[in-house]
Formats: structure tokens, C-alpha cells, sequence
């Protein structure tokens, strides 16, 4: 291959686009040598070979600095400058760019959904995951410890497609910030959307506003929430084989709201786990047992943290201020958008780890990256570079 793998992944980003992006946010006015295309780059850099310090991405490009003359970067800075540029460019820069490739990237995402549930198409999982802080930057939900010295919290709040497996909607807030908060900035959607989500977001003027505008909710009721029973109805034997012994018409509400909600609620006794589970949805129409299987399909944003952690730098972070997180955050989701598309357009199938994995241990050789993935073991896969020293 001509150009090394940094450079190949790089080709999948719609450069027109950031270029607009960045002309719009004038995110280059008070910078001379830095721009934000060479920070961008700096940062995918760093997340993709999972750099721990500023001195480990300074040292690590200057090492391969002539394989980054193809992506068009102007200047490789030394730490100081990168950490000035982390503090002073705002954020929101990166957010738009991340925006952007969403929107270039999104036909190539993976299709993880089976074909057996018609409902699986239609699903949009909500979550958040927090993140503790090394000091007190952002504001940490929770008391203060004895000892005084308390630590900051980022959280991160995520909605997506579960057919797509990567996010499209992305908020970052502190970790006191409350989880219902996010289901105000979703956006719209369209009709026959499911939508699931913990029981922690309660939201009864939203829940009704989408029930009007036909959209499904599904998520776990609340024991101090108060309900009125309006109908009673039976259970199946089939039902009663997959664990739903009760099913109610109710009307949910709280003690001190006025706003209440009519809505389905449904019993299931796990044997495995010998709980309960209380599962409350505004759909009639599904069968008991498909509402308690879209509630299970939210395990698949958990795995998507999980996969952010391990595979990349989202809890190690560079900067010790909010703008230099919140730009590696948005650098992290940049980068897994890439090891997504790596991974549907790959000829063979491979676990997001494998392919994240691959893409850091050559990511600056000349390697033709799907000619990796198709045959790593192949000899003639990998163009070596041979050192004069």
C-alpha cells in the first residue's frame, strides 16, 4: 500500500465537510501554526494508539513524522503547544466535525439487527456512563468525602440506533447532572421509533408528547411513582411459559405532579435471576414477552462503553481542564466511527477488539488495511520498512 493505515481510515472522513465545519466555527483565527485539521489529527493519533501523556503523542508522531505528509498536516507540535490548543479551541468544533462523519459514515455502519424481529429495525437505546475525574473539574454527583478531597465527574449521555451499533445522538455533562435531562435534546423522530431507556429518565410531559406523535417508549417502572389500576388483563399460556404472570392498563403518575400517564404495565418473574421485573411501555399492541425482549436489547449500549474504555482512551484523558475532555471525547467517538466502518466493509467477519487491535499495532506501517483483515497471516499483507541505522 502507498499509504499507511492512519492515512487509509483517514480517506473514510468527508474533508469538504470539516473543512466547512472548521470555516464556521473560525476555530483557526487565533492560531499560527496549529490548525484545527493538524489537531484533529493529533488527537485521532493519540487515541488510536492509546497514548497515555502529552510526551508519548509528541515523541510518537515525530517518529513517523514523514508518513503524515499525504493527510496534509502542517505541523507537528511540541506538548506545550498541544496542550495550549486543548485548553483555548472550544469543543464544539470537534462536536461538529463528529456530526459531520455521523452524517458521511452513516450508510456504511454496521447492520447488527436480526431478521427475525421486525421491531429490531426500529430501535433507539438511551443511556449515559460516568466517568470519575482525576480532580474536581466538572461537578460530581454525590457528598463530599471526609478526608475533603473530592474528585469531578464527566457523564456522557448516548442515544443510538441499535442497527447502526454506534452513537448518534451525544451530550456531555457533568456527572451531577440528572439522566432525564437528555430526553429533552433528542430531537425527533420517526413514527414507529422505539425508544428505550432505564428507569432512571422520568419524563411524564415527554412520554405523553410522544405517544401523540406515535412514537413507542419502553423502560422499567419506578417503585415510588404512584399508579391507579383502570384494567386488568389476562395472560396467555405462551405468555406464562416466557415469565409475564400479570398485565395492567394503568394510570402512572407522581405525588407532587400533576401530568399523569396512561400506559402498560407487565410482570416478569426472571427464574435465573428469582426477580421481578417491572416493565412499563404506551404500546398495546406487542406481545408481553417482545416488550420485556426490547428492554433486554439495551445491554447493547452498555457494550458500546465498554468497547469506548478498553479499545481507546476514553478514561485516560490528556488535559487536565473540561475543553481538553470534552474534545477527547468527541476525538474517541470520531475514532470509533472509523473501527466500525473498518469493520463492516471487512470481507470477514471480526470482533470490534481484533479490528481495533490490528489498526494499533499498524497503524503507521504501509499495510493495505483490508487486505489485513481479510488475511493478516499472509506475508505479503505487510510491506515492511527496513531502518539504516
Amino acid at each position: 500500500s502507498g499509504q499507511p493505515v492512519f492515512s487509509q481510515l483517514f480517506s473514510f472522513l468527508p474533508k469538504d465537510n470539516i473543512r466547512s465545519v472548521i470555516a464556521d466555527y473560525q476555530s483557526d483565527r487565533y492560531f499560527k501554526k496549529f490548525k484545527t485539521w493538524d489537531h484533529l489529527i493529533t488527537m485521532l493519533f493519540a487515541v488510536l494508539t492509546k497514548c497515555q501523556s502529552l510526551r508519548e503523542v509528541e515523541s510518537g508522531m515525530a517518529g513517523f513524522s514523514n508518513r503524515f505528509c499525504n493527510l496534509g498536516l502542517s505541523h507537528i507540535a511540541p506538548k506545550s503547544t498541544f496542550s495550549d490548543a486543548n485548553i483555548n479551541r472550544n469543543s464544539k468544533v470537534f462536536e461538529a466535525i463528529f456530526k459531520a462523519c455521523y452524517d458521511h459514515l452513516r450508510p456504511y455502519l454496521p447492520d447488527s439487527c436480526m431478521k427475525n424481529h421486525e421491531w429490531l429495525e426500529k430501535l433507539f437505546l438511551i443511556d449515559s456512563t460516568t466517568i470519575t475525574l482525576f480532580k474536581e473539574i466538572l461537578k460530581a454527583a454525590g457528598r463530599t468525602p471526609s478526608n475533603g478531597k473530592r474528585k469531578g465527574g464527566v457523564k456522557i449521555h448516548v442515544g443510538m440506533y441499535l442497527k447502526e451499533d454506534v452513537p448518534s445522538v451525544v451530550r456531555i455533562s457533568s456527572s451531577a447532572t440528572h439522566d432525564s435531562t437528555f430526553l429533552r435534546q433528542l430531537g425527533r423522530f420517526q413514527q414507529g421509533t422505539i425508544l428505550v431507556f432505564d428507569k432512571a429518565y422520568v419524563n411524564f410531559e415527554l412520554f405523553n408528547k410522544w405517544t401523540k406523535d406515535e412514537l413507542v417508549w419502553v423502560t422499567r417502572k419506578k417503585e415510588w411513582l404512584v399508579e391507579s389500576v383502570l384494567e386488568e388483563h389476562n395472560v396467555s399460556l405462551d405468555q406464562q411459559k416466557q415469565g409475564v404472570y400479570r398485565i395492567q392498563t394503568i394510570e402512572l403518575g407522581h405525588s407532587t405532579q400533576k401530568e399523569r400517564v396512561k400506559c402498560r404495565l407487565i410482570y416478569l418473574y426472571d427464574q435465573e435471576k428469582n426477580h421481578v421485573f417491572k416493565f412499563i411501555t404506551n404500546d398495546f399492541t406487542y406481545k408481553a414477552s417482545e416488550i420485556s425482549a426490547m428492554y433486554k436489547q439495551r445491554w447493547q449500549i452498555e457494550l458500546l462503553f465498554k468497547r469506548l474504555k478498553q479499545n481507546l482512551v476514553l478514561g485516560d484523558f490528556l488535559g487536565d481542564n473540561e475543553n481538553a475532555i470534552r474534545i477527547q471525547i468527541w476525538c474517541n467517538l470520531i475514532a470509533d466511527l472509523l473501527i466500525a466502518v473498518a469493520q463492516k466493509m471487512a470481507k470477514r467477519k471480526w470482533a470490534y477488539s481484533n479490528v481495533a487491535g490490528l489498526i494499533r499495532l499498524h497503524l503507521m506501517n504501509y499495510v493495505d488495511l483490508f487486505k489485513l483483515l481479510k488475511n493478516p497471516a499472509r506475508k505479503e499483507t505487510v510491506s515492511y520498512t527496513h531502518l539504516t541505522l
